[in-house]
């Protein structure tokens, strides 16, 4: 999944959002690394793979790609305030998504501390892996992202 074409839209959002917010990438780093988790956890919600106690699951996929969208924001987020404009992908093997879960949320905790690049790129990979393990493609992913970005865009001028 190449989501190059994303890095300088996201990168021009997070500006946008920095001026208009009077803040710096630097001051709201760990912010969208909770704010990463946060979408994250939505996500996992809405997939409800983890409720093992649960017998009848009903998910809504649209809403599911809405938060898998949200991730995705947040991880080029991180990964372009680090310098990193473009990813080439590293296909993984799948894996349970309780452990791709954990070992997102672990490479965000990490990447808060470290702050480097390679924790970021490994971030943004993980996070491209689980769209593919959603049953994600490339075309579905990009036209979702730019229609949350013009949202994102509504919301900020409408002082959201």
């Amino acid at each position: 999944m190449n989501l190059n074409s994303l890095f300088g839209k996201q990168k021009e959002l997070d500006e946008y959002i920095y001026e208009k917010n009077n803040v710096t990438a630097k001051e709201v780093f760990e912010r969208k690394i909770v704010a990463l988790l946060v979408e994250l956890g939505e996500l996992a919600n809405e997939l409800q793979f983890f409720k093992y106690w649960k017998e009848n699951i009903s998910i809504d996929g649209q809403r599911a790609i809405e938060e898998y969208i949200d991730v995705i924001h947040f991880a080029i987020g991180l990964a372009v305030d680090l310098g990193i404009d473009e990813h080439e992908y590293i296909e993984t093997q799948p894996r349970d998504l309780n452990k791709l879960f954990i070992g997102i949320a672990n490479l965000a905790t990490v990447l808060s501390a470290s702050k480097e690049k390679e924790h970021a790129k490994t971030l943004v990979n993980n996070v491209i892996a689980l769209g593919y393990q959603l049953g994600l493609d490339e075309q579905t992913v990009i036209k979702a992202y730019n229609k949350k970005n013009v949202i994102n865009y509504k919301r900020q001028n409408s002082n959201y």
